[in-house]
């Protein structure tokens, strides 16, 4: 049974199948327990030094002795509650087996377990690390690359460039002029390192940047400091880590973007700019270049606005003060302070505070060698004097600071014309209004290059000075609601014929005022009779509807309600026939009133707007249109043209037909010479020669006969045209000579009525007709030989034949050039002369019934207050 028991229970022992005395097994139990405490947990208690020979039953788990008793409860192969009967053991002592506790063990392998999942996560995460700091490390490699491609273009001209706005004229053939530095916001006198001292040069260093001799363009222990400075707040306020260089950089760039990319992009701006550039030339451009407070810029007129002198001339203390300022220029500038509200009195508070800052510097200045403890104490005892400071008037009565400065007077009629004209490019260009623009184009640093002619515009600034050299003002002036005595203005716009101006000036007496409001180009008045030729007469001549001697009535046109219109200057209608030539000669109303209906208004105001440039209204929003009679025919135009306008339209009549805009800015550069905008006029045909030929012929008349003789030179050949409107509120003149074309505005800045007898051609010659007669030049107006040129028929206005009685000299396109054919070169017959008379008569009659045969719908009378035709005769007498 024992045996039974035995076998039964060995049999559940994977790791004992072999037949052992209970004894032998107790004490290899016991031995192996001794030997390690955790052999059941680690395979049997086995001895390490021994091999193991017996072999594991199938299925066995692999697990001895131990992992039996734990499962039956009993020992080795003992059945289950069966004492051991060995005399030999007793039960074994436990204070000297070792204790297997369970939950020991347990803690044992969970530390375990721990220590290898926090050793493969800290792996995990050095090898994150590594990765990341390798990519970050080759993105900052790219990065910073890509910076120096960015940072490397930084040069000393883009200073020179944002300094001045330059305006440009030719003097001669080859010498280029300086007309004007552009005022504007930024303010400054350049001058060269070595007109500026030491001690002030020092000044700055000092304050500024006091190892600027010895890095490379970084000051990286003040960079740090200041980095620093952001999150422990060692000083009490922000510490600035800029070099000069930096800062230069800044100003040069426009670059004051406050994220870190910025300031990476200038540390490494500054070290490139190192390279390129020595320490004296970087301190020299950094000089002139700082704000001092409002639009003052640079060190010389800094010096000049506060002390009133030189750069050259400035103490230790006064280099001091100057260099207090940049580091708050609107605060710490002397002359800072605010207007108190109560008493409207000015408080200073700039030189206080500037006084603070100056010590600083001069401590500086001291600490770092450049100025000893005699000078030191010496400078702080000075006493400044500020040219705002009666001590500084006393002394100085001959010159106040503002004189030293230069300060610039209101810019001439030149630079604002450039201006305006470049400006609008730029609001073309960008969608900007004018005022963007003009600030745009000040702090740009542009070179405008002008066309005009120094000497004529001199000239005619000169005659612009006093009324009196162009008119009486005896005679001239008027009287406004407040009757004071009122005089009126006058513009002026002279041009080459490629439509380049030569002169231009806005208004009378001394211009006093920048960008002030210029009537030669900014007003739009009434051109009166100067309208003919750019509109009725052009097309008519143009489209071979007329010709030299073309026969017209001296009749008015009759409008939809039967008034009869237009009327002419002197109230008169002859009703007899007239020439083309002696309608436009004598400025008559009623032939140019003819063509306009047989024409048509669109088709003449469509030859005015697009061959010859004409700033014409097509329609307005209250209905108003130059579509019409009126402003065509008398030229009472809806708002007007500017005499700029007036006079380019004229310009193919003097070059052979080709129209160019009128411009006055020929190119316009960058600092660094780079071509940003040119101007060539945009040339293009605006009537063919022939016609350019016979109307500059047909103006010739006007100037020799006509309403324009005033304006007649001995040595200049002038084609041109008087204008009038119809109320006497504007006077106009085109001339043209051989050399340029210009022309003249006269009225009252408010509409008033002028002395009638002002002559328009007359006020023209006093302002340019002597230097236009003075020209010597070889240009001539351009040749046609295709034109015919002959004694009119003064019968049929025709060539004269040989037997016609001749009159004036004629000229004839080939394109519409009749001959005579109503008389012999023998006496004729009477019934030759009854027949010649009978046609003569039947084509007067023709001509003046053609505008009442013209199915042309009259635009109605209301359509415009100033443009409309009305039938009274004192309404309709411009000439």
């Amino acid at each position: 049974m024992t045996d039974n028991k035995s076998n039964r229970h060995s049999s559940g022992n994977s790791g004992n199948r072999q037949s052992r005395k209970p004894s032998d097994n107790h004490k290899r139990d016991n031995v192996s327990r001794q030997r390690s405490p955790y052999a059941a947990y680690s395979g049997g208690g086995k001895s390490p030094d021994k091999k193991q020979t017996q072999p594991r039953a199938s299925g066995a788990s692999g697990k001895t002795g131990h992992t039996a008793k734990s499962r039956s409860g009993s020992t080795g192969g003992r059945p289950p509650g069966k004492a051991n009967t060995s005399a030999k053991h007793t039960p074994p002592n436990p204070q000297s087996r070792p204790t297997r506790k369970k939950p020991e063990n347990k803690k044992a392998a969970l530390a375990k377990k721990i220590a290898a999942i926090m050793g493969t996560t800290l792996l995990s995460i050095f090898l994150v690390v590594v990765i990341t700091g390798t990519i970050v490390a080759t993105a900052m490699t790219v990065y910073v690359l890509e910076f120096m491609d960015e940072t490397s273009d930084v040069t000393i001209t883009e200073l020179a460039s944002s300094a001045n706005t330059i305006v440009y004229a030719n003097k001669g053939d080859k010498e280029l002029v300086q007309l004007y530095t552009v005022k504007n916001d930024v303010q400054r006198v350049p001058v060269d390192i070595e007109d500026i001292p030491q001690h002030v040069r020092d000044a700055f260093v000092c304050v500024e940047d006091e190892r600027f001799y010895s890095h490379e363009g970084v000051d990286y222990k003040r960079t740090f400091a200041a980095f620093a400075n952001m999150f422990i707040h060692i000083y009490d306020t922000n510490q600035g880590g800029s070099t000069i260089t930096q800062q230069l950089i800044k100003n040069l760039t426009g670059d004051d973007d406050p994220s870190p990319s910025r300031k990476i992009r200038e540390i490494f701006r500054a070290m490139q700019f190192e390279k390129k550039y020595s320490k004296d030339v970087i301190l020299e451009n950094y000089l002139n270049y700082i704000g001092f407070g409002g639009p003052t810029n640079g060190i010389q007129l800094a010096s000049i606005k506060y002390f009133g002198k030189d750069v050259a001339d400035l103490s230790i203390a006064e280099a001091a003060c100057l260099a207090a300022i940049p580091k708050s220029p609107e605060t710490l500038n002397p002359f800072a302070g605010y207007e108190d509200e109560e008493t409207g009195e000015w408080v200073n508070t700039g030189k206080e505070a500037n006084r603070d800052r100056q010590e600083t510097v001069l401590y500086h200045m001291y600490n770092n060698g450049a100025i000893s403890y005699d000078q030191y104490k010496e400078a702080l005892d000075e006493k400044l004097i500020f040219t705002d400071s009666e001590e500084y008037k006393k002394e100085h009565p001959e010159a106040s600071a503002d004189d030293m400065m230069d300060e610039q007077k209101a810019t001439s009629w030149v630079v604002d014309t450039a201006l305006r004209e470049y400006a609008a490019v730029l609001m073309d260009e960008y969608g900007i209004d004018e005022e963007e623009a003009i600030k745009r184009i000040n702090s740009g640093g542009y070179q405008i290059y002008t066309t005009v002619d120094l000497d004529m515009q001199k000239y005619v600034e000169e005659k612009y000075l006093d009324l009196s050299n162009l008119m009486d003002p005896d005679s001239n002036y008027s009287w406004d609601e407040n009757d004071e005595k009122i005089y009126p203005q006058s513009s002026f716009m002279a041009m080459n014929y490629k439509g380049e101006i030569q002169c231009v000036v806005g208004g009378i007496g001394e211009k006093t005022e920048s960008l002030a409001f210029n009537r030669a180009t900014m007003a739009k008045r009434q051109p009166g009779s100067c309208m003919k030729p750019v509109s009725t007469y052009g097309l008519a001549l143009f489209s071979d509807h007329i010709h030299w001697g073309s026969m017209y009535k001296d009749s008015p046109i009759k409008l939809d309600d039967g008034k009869e219109w237009p009327q002419n200057y002197d109230y008169i209608w002859t009703r007899s026939s007239i020439p083309i030539y002696d309608a436009l000669r004598r400025s008559r109303n009623t032939v140019p009133a003819q063509l306009c209906k047989e024409l048509t208004p669109q088709s003449v105001f469509n030859f005015s707007t697009q061959n010859l440039g004409m700033d014409l209204v097509d329609i307005t929003e209250d209905g108003a249109s130059d579509i019409a009679y009126a402003p065509l025919t008398i030229g009472a135009l809806t708002y007007g043209v500017s005499i700029e306008n007036l006079v380019n339209a004229f310009m193919p009549y003097g070059n052979g037909g080709t129209y160019y805009d009128a411009h006055i800015v020929s190119r316009v550069e960058k600092g660094d010479g780079s071509l940003v905008y040119e101007n060539d006029g945009n040339p293009h045909e605006a009537v063919d020669k022939e016609t350019a030929y016979v109307m500059n012929k047909l103006l010739q008349e006007v100037i020799k006969s006509g309403t324009g003789t005033a304006a007649q030179l001995s040595n200049k050949t002038v084609a041109g045209k008087t204008g009038t409107s119809e109320d006497w509120n504007d006077l106009c003149f085109v001339g043209m000579t051989e050399d340029f074309v210009s022309g003249v505005w006269i009225g009252y800045d408010t509409k008033t009525e002028l002395n009638t007898s002002l002559s328009s051609a007359q006020v023209w010659y006093n302002i340019i007709g002597e230097y236009a007669d003075s020209i010597e030049s070889d240009n001539h107006y351009p040749e046609c030989d295709d034109v015919i040129s002959a004694p009119m028929c003064t019968s049929t206005g025709m060539i004269a034949g040989d037997g016609c009685p001749k009159g004036i000299t004629g000229y004839w396109k080939s394109t519409n050039a009749p001959y005579c054919s109503n008389h012999y070169s023998s006496a004729p017959s009477k019934d030759d002369e009854d027949e010649s008379s009978e046609d003569e008569s039947s084509s007067e009659a023709e001509s003046s019934s053609k505008p009442d045969e013209s199915s042309v719908e009259i635009v109605d009378s209301d359509s415009s207050s100033e443009s409309a035709p009305e039938s009274s005769p004192e309404s309709s007498n411009a000439e």
